[in-house]
């Protein structure tokens, strides 16, 4: 009489090695470029001395968190067997939970920026005093919710990457439906509805600002607040472009949860998640390259006029120094505007 459980064969893997090397040489190179990217733009902004300014550092937590994570993207590569069939236990769970705690610290920092400018943006808020908060809890809620798994024996071989398993004993046709409702429930229902409220989020503040350009320029309060906008506004490329990536492995995972055919694997769409969870590091760190640029670019030619029509520097000016290669914003909020009397330093 059949047991009605699958036998031995039938718990192979269904992912051909040779398409799972080339799925996790995809996931680690990618992962790789974005290390080095990220340690370059890490480099510069220590180098320029930027994080003395709020909106840079909110810019650098968020790439050494993709830093990090690209480093575990790389070890996905060595998390496997040679014939890429089987898990290496010990060292499969140590990526996975770091995976999923470096994708936690990831969203939080994103969360935190994209709140960040909500606020200022619309409310002229700045919430500068909670920097402590948002470094804290980036780092702190993610280990709650990467232990989880542990406390469950979830962590293990997930497909072609080790991450939280939705099958029972390294069985793919084995489906755990716990192991499906811990991954939609610790990262991917979080992650959906981070996605929601960050399109929202995004949205509400370009109309905002285009209505406030169209229709308020002349008012003191923007006026005071507009040149302090245009240097944090390259921070929307954070959660924009991290929205966007994180379309294609929430599709997937949505796919496989309705497929009631482990068996059958797409690995086009495979290959396509794997580059783009790599990708979030490689994204951040070619942002914040460009908003360093942008951002020198944009101080040289107002340091140039300044001196052309030998005017003082005013408020919400940057001042570029080219001796030193250093740049400080002198920009200064109304305290009346920011609840605080004594945040008159830079952004």
């Amino acid at each position: 009489m059949a047991s009605g459980l699958p036998n031995a064969s039938s718990c192979a893997n269904p992912l051909d090695p040779n398409r799972t090397e080339v799925i996790l040489a995809l996931l680690s190179g990618t992962g790789v470029a974005s290390v080095l990217l990220c340690a370059v733009a890490i480099v510069l902004v220590l180098v320029l001395r930027l994080y003395r300014s709020l909106v840079y550092r909110l810019a650098v937590y968020q790439v050494l968190a993709a830093f990090l994570y690209g480093i575990v993207c790389a070890l996905q590569m060595f998390s496997k067997d040679d014939n890429y069939q089987h898990a290496n236990t010990s060292l499969c769970q140590a990526i996975a939970f770091l995976m999923l705690y470096f994708q936690w610290v990831k969203l939080m920092f994103t969360i935190w920026i994209t709140a960040h400018l909500f606020f200022f943006a619309v409310f002229y808020r700045n919430l500068k005093k909670w920097e402590l908060v948002y470094v804290l809890s980036s780092i702190l809620i993610p280990i709650v919710i990467a232990i989880v798994p542990f406390t469950t024996g979830s962590y293990g071989l997930a497909g072609a990457w080790c991450w939280v398993q939705n099958w029972k004993s390294d069985c793919p046709l084995n489906i755990s439906t716990s192991g499906v409702i811990e991954q939609f429930t610790l990262w991917y229902g979080p992650a959906l509805v981070f996605y929601a409220i960050d399109s929202v989020a995004v949205v509400v503040i370009a109309i905002v600002l285009i209505r406030r350009a169209c229709k308020d320029s002349q008012e003191i309060k923007w006026q005071q607040h507009k040149e302090a906008l245009t240097q944090m506004l390259p921070l929307l490329a954070y959660p924009i472009t991290y929205t966007i990536l994180l379309l294609v492995p929430i599709a997937t995972r949505v796919h496989t949860a309705r497929s009631h055919d482990p068996s059958t694997v797409d690995y086009n769409l495979l290959g396509t998640t794997g580059t783009c969870m790599s990708l979030w590091g490689l994204a951040a760190g070619v942002s914040l390259l460009i908003h360093i640029c942008v951002m020198k670019k944009r101080s040289q030619r107002k340091w140039s006029e300044k001196c052309q029509y030998g005017s003082l520097v005013s408020e919400g000016t940057t001042v570029y120094n080219r001796s030193t290669s250093d740049a400080d914003t002198f920009f200064k909020l109304p305290e009346n505007e920011i609840g605080d009397s004594n945040s008159t330093n830079s952004f």
